[in-house]
């Protein structure tokens, strides 16, 4: 798509899911590659600037917008709608799938607390990584709304894992080259666990993992009872890693705020809070980041639903993650029709005028 279009497609969204277009735009592509792909970054202050400025240098990116974020860096940007389920938009990086989804950006840089990037690319059907497990840190430490103290990771959203692995290489000044390992892998015990649909996620995972090439991987069936509340998910994590040997977990997450908002403010408030909170479709991903974990989302036929490899810090376990992931992209078929409209679409915009 043409940078003109993209930048009638940002300016046409200018109050709404984008903050700011880039007023110097023309400058910030001189001596880029023609086929560069184009960012938005979240709406904080937080994300440190050395990585901004090493995504601005890659003769690759283009930093094209400011992406709107949900007010105090809520789960649920109330402002937003999401483009896809209708719902409320998940937040708190919560513009920046959605500008991908309009056609403005190829992926966009934001912040993860609770599930903060992995969860609004989840309900956007869009693949997305944080790198708490590599590093990759925001400026402050934070207390999220159910009293846990916690420091944000950088993460990216994009249309395609290969997009994720690029952009974490050029944040991390490493390559994270395939990294074909043996590794074991915990995933939900079978009837430890059902998803808001009321089927049982191991059923989900295994009809995933039948797909593709298991033989490098031992499966290791661990209760996952409870792990939609975050005190249970991050001890879960904790455990597999540091008691189990274990190298990756594996759920399969959502469908994201379709059911249920997982938001835990109106929790507070009775019967009926919890009521329009219960079935959010949230589980590992709201722990992943205050574990300090490298986590991906891999998005699945089903709305506003994906798989999540969480894996222990360190850069070997990352790329053995993105390894993984992508044999799972490989493996999935989304439906004709949201390639063709959401992430293969260069219809030329022109604004009405008088």
């Amino acid at each position: 798509m043409s940078i003109s279009n993209k930048l009638n497609l940002a300016q046409r969204e200018l109050g709404r899911s984008v903050i700011q277009v880039n007023p110097h735009l023309a400058e910030e592509v001189r001596g880029k590659n023609s086929e560069r792909l184009y960012f938005g970054m979240k709406d904080t202050i937080q994300i440190p600037d050395k990585l901004i400025q090493v995504l601005r240098a890659n003769p690759n990116y283009a930093w094209l917008t400011i992406d709107k974020a949900a007010d105090k860096g809520r789960a649920l940007d109330t402002d937003l709608i999401n483009p896809l389920t209708y719902r409320v938009m998940t937040g708190s990086s919560s513009g920046g799938p959605i500008n991908i989804l309009k056609g403005i950006n190829d992926f966009a840089i934001g912040t993860d607390g609770g599930g903060s990037v992995l969860a609004p690319a989840m309900s956007c059907q869009l693949p997305s990584i944080i790198g708490a497990g590599t590093g990759l840190f925001v400026k402050n430490k934070k207390v999220s709304t159910d009293n846990v103290e916690f420091t944000g990771s950088v993460g990216v959203i994009a249309k395609k894992i290969s997009i994720l692995r690029n952009v974490m290489e050029t944040m991390l000044g490493t390559t994270l080259s395939s990294n074909r390992e043996k590794a074991r892998i915990a995933i939900p015990k079978k009837g430890s666990l059902r998803t808001p649909d009321g089927k049982d996620m191991f059923d989900k995972i295994q009809h995933y993992l039948s797909s593709i090439d298991c033989s490098w991987y031992e499966l290791i069936e661990i209760n996952m009872n409870g792990i939609q509340n975050r005190h249970v998910g991050i001890e879960l994590i904790q455990t597999c890693f540091k008691k189990h040997g274990i190298d990756m977990i594996l759920t399969c997450e959502g469908p994201v705020d379709v059911y249920g908002y997982g938001e835990t403010i109106p929790m507070h408030f009775g019967e009926v809070g919890k009521k329009i909170t219960d079935n959010h479709g949230k589980y590992l991903i709201r722990a992943a980041n205050i574990a300090k974990t490298t986590a991906i989302t891999v998005p699945t036929e089903t709305l506003a639903t994906g798989i999540v490899v969480i894996a222990k810090e360190g850069i070997k376990h990352c790329q053995v993650a993105l390894d993984f992931a992508e044999k799972l992209e490989e493996s999935i078929k989304l439906p004709k029709v949201w390639s063709r409209y959401f992430l293969e679409n260069d219809e030329k915009f022109t604004k009405l005028s008088f």
